[in-house]
């Protein structure tokens, strides 16, 4: 067996493009032979069919920013895809990170093939759609090719169950094979976090996104804004991203510019040392936003396997309830309750040996070796039943 994994071109050093690498990876150290192929123009889809492991089509920025530009991208990309279905025989399957509604797809995923296509889901579309200026364009264009997209797919995986059951219902396919697999982490390409201590006089956050709506931070400056005394608490900030200007402004409306750091994109040895500087993370507060109640974000695992303790609002079915060094706020619109992280931190902090135990625990649940597995096993499994 083959697998392709098929993806819109991502940056090397964007979250998405740091987890389709070592997707990857995992795969091929698992025994499959595996290929990433990053789609950006018209071109023939080029790949190797030696042991390079990173394939890339030929980039054009023609038309990119005229007023079709998105109708283009969707034209190339749904042209490829039918290249590369084109190309591959029994034994192969395309792995897709994910398909926009358009009847460019649907075209390409009809098209005859020899092939296995499965798609990896990470959100229910709609939802997050909503504070899109197109919603209404996007939900028409899903009332017309989302089923049909799904249905002409031979297997779905979703990050959580919840996304898993929409998607499969969306197919209205009840025989359909589907899996849920959570994300994951390349624990190793990450160093431990070094202990810092902890005593009570002052206390560092970091947050580490590119910002959306949907990260909820806005909830932390707010409960920041209501409180005074010691330790005195700085929020650090790392990532870019259409919110943060949002953030930014609030922060000064709100008079707590000097306790908030924007430290803009870092990464390498910046990026390590700022994480060495901090003693809570703040993970995703706002994905209750977005409709769902459950959720699987991968800064979340960069935490538990740097050895960070981290808050987070949202349930995440990789974490046991009971997980020590999560603090689980409500998935609302309330402020942040600092008191709340503050006893959290004195607890947390107690234990000096958290940030490997965090780190095991990413090794054995978390990495991508684990979850690769997963989907090697299933994918064996559908090809098998063929």
């Amino acid at each position: 067996m083959r697998v392709f994994i098929f993806s819109q071109y991502q940056s090397f050093s964007s979250g998405v493009g740091i987890k389709l690498y070592s997707q990857l990876n995992a795969l091929c150290k698992s025994g499959i032979e595996s290929r990433l192929i990053f789609c950006s123009s018209l071109n023939e889809v080029v790949f190797n069919q030696s042991n390079t492991r990173v394939c890339y089509c030929t980039h054009s920025d023609k038309l990119a920013k005229s007023l079709i530009g998105p109708v283009y991208r969707n034209i190339i990309y749904a042209y490829s895809l039918k290249m590369l279905i084109n190309s591959l025989g029994e034994g192969d399957v395309i792995y897709i990170r994910a398909l926009s509604p358009n009847p460019f797809f649907l075209w390409a995923l009809r098209s005859s093939r020899n092939c296995l296509i499965v798609s990896e889901f990470q959100t229910i579309e709609p939802n997050e759609k909503k504070m899109s200026r197109k919603f209404s364009f996007y939900l028409l264009l899903d009332a017309l090719f989302g089923g049909p997209l799904r249905k002409s797919l031979n297997g779905i995986v979703g990050v959580t169950e919840e996304i898993t059951d929409y998607q499969k219902r969306r197919s209205k396919n009840e025989r359909m094979p589907v899996i849920t697999i959570g994300n994951g982490i390349d624990v190793l390409s990450l160093p431990e976090r070094k202990l810092l201590k902890y005593n009570g006089d002052f206390l560092n956050l970091l947050c580490v996104a590119n910002f959306n709506h949907w990260h909820g931070l806005d909830r932390f400056l707010r409960g920041l804004a209501t409180y005074s005394g010691r330790p005195r608490i700085v929020l650090h900030i790392a990532g870019d991203g259409a919110e943060l200007p949002h953030l930014q402004k609030q922060a000064n409306d709100l008079g707590i510019s000097n306790q908030v750091v924007f430290h803009g994109f870092l990464s390498g040895e910046a990026f390590d040392a700022l994480f060495d500087q901090c003693h809570i993370a703040v993970g995703s507060l706002g994905i209750h936003r977005l409709g769902l109640k459950e959720a699987s974000i991968l800064k979340a695992r960069e935490y538990c396997a740097r050895g960070i303790p981290f808050i987070y609002g949202i349930h995440d079915p990789d974490f046991p309830a009971d997980f020590p060094y999560i603090l689980h706020l409500p998935a609302d619109e309330s402020p942040v309750d600092i008191k709340q992280i503050l006893a959290f931190a004195k607890r947390v902090y107690a234990d000096p040996d958290h940030p490997q135990k965090m780190r095991r625990y990413a090794k054995e649940r978390l990495d991508w070796s684990v979850k690769m597995r997963e989907l090697k096993d299933f994918l064996e499994t559908m090809a098998g039943n063929l």
